[in-house]
This record gives structure tokens, sequence and C-alpha cells, in this order.
């Protein structure tokens, strides 16, 4: 992945948007819905929110579930509070700035009920597999912060990271209830689309995705 370049007034525009942007979220640990969704509705997040398109898609469909977009670059996410401007307040979506790794600070185990991980950088290199989403090591924290029964929602265009994420979910304590290596080949699919899915499927490629219970 190529290093993404800082912008320090779109970054701004993120900090001090005090609708969405949660600056402390360490704080909140166990107390998200109470303290800020002030409701008992069930907690979804996504890893690698970028602009946010999916995300903010699923806010708005299901007002009953309260969302959490995360990303480590406070650039690209300051794309998703111009969306959110120009429309009437969501009260279910919000956003912080954090790498993966360090989820477990600021959710309680068993506090989140969905995980989705959509086309994230797929580190093909061998060397890189420390930094794969789904390995052993963060598959270890995301399992921790999902309740009995919480959910993970996988897509990728890369088949070999797709090959690699099941062999990696047979060594935790995780089901495979949903796999696809061609998900428009099937009917009645309830989707919501990415930026990148959009994209890769003008360009023809398949879209994998899994979908795995804790058990």
């Amino acid at each position: 992945m190529g290093r993404l370049r800082k912008n320090y007034f779109f970054e701004q525009k993120l900090f001090n948007n005090k609708d969405y942007y949660i600056s402390a979220p360490r704080s909140y640990k166990g107390f998200w819905n109470e303290f800020i969704f002030k409701n008992n509705n069930p907690i979804e997040i996504e890893i690698g929110s970028g602009k946010g398109i999916f995300i903010f898609q699923k806010a708005l469909k299901n007002p009953n579930i309260n969302f959490v977009a995360i990303d480590k670059y406070p650039t690209i996410l300051s794309k998703l509070i111009n969306k959110l401007n120009n429309i009437e307040k969501i009260n279910n979506l919000k956003i912080i700035d954090i790498d993966a790794k360090n989820l477990s600070e600021i959710f309680e185990e068993n506090e989140i009920n969905k995980i989705y991980l959509n086309f994230l950088d797929p580190w093909p290199k061998k060397h890189h597999e420390k930094f794969r989403v789904t390995n052993s090591y963060f598959l270890s924290i995301f399992l921790k912060l999902l309740s009995p029964n919480g959910l993970i929602e996988f897509k990728t265009d890369n088949i070999d990271f797709f090959n690699y994420s099941l062999s990696s979910i047979r060594n935790q304590n995780l089901n495979l209830i949903f796999g696809t290596k061609n998900l428009y080949n099937l009917d009645n699919i309830d989707n919501v689309q990415t930026e990148y899915e959009k994209k890769w499927i003008k360009k023809g490629y398949k879209i994998n995705k899994l979908i795995i219970v804790k058990k």
C-alpha cells in the first residue's frame, strides 16, 4: 500500500466535528451504548472504513443498529464527514481513527455484535502476513470483542487472501456459516457495496465473501 499523504485541513474538519467524531474513544470502553448512543441497540463496526460509503448506507438503512466507522487514517475519514455534513444528522453513526490492533483499548469484551472487514489490504507477500487482518492475532482480538454468536463479515476481490482467511478461521473459535467465491452469481443477495466493490465489479472481478460466527 502506498503511503497516504496527510492533509491537515481535512483532518481538522474531522477532529472538530462533534456530531460524529469521538476524540477520546478509550474513555467509553464498555459504555458505548450508555454514553455515546444512549440506547441499547446492537453495535456493529467496520474496520478500514475509508471514505465510508458502506457504513454510511448501512446506518441509513438500519436506524435500530449503532455503527462505528474505524480507520487509522484521519485524512480519509474526513471524506465521510463531508458526506454527513450535507444531510440531516444520523444518530446511529460515529467515527474514530485508530489502528485495528488497538480495538481492545476502546471496546469491552462482548460489546460488539458484528465486525465488517471490506476489501482490506491483502498484504500478499509472505513476510507481510503479520499485517493481514484475518491472521490469528487480529482474529483473537475480534473474538474477545464479539458478543456470543457475534458475526464477522469479510469481503475481498483477492482469491489468495480469501483462501488464507478460510484457513486462518479454522484455528479459531469461529464457525463458517456462509462462503462464496462469486457473490454476484447468487440470487437475492443482501449486500451493500463499498466504493472499491463498485470499481472491481465494473472491471469484471469476482467478489469473495465469508460470514463467520463466534461459537
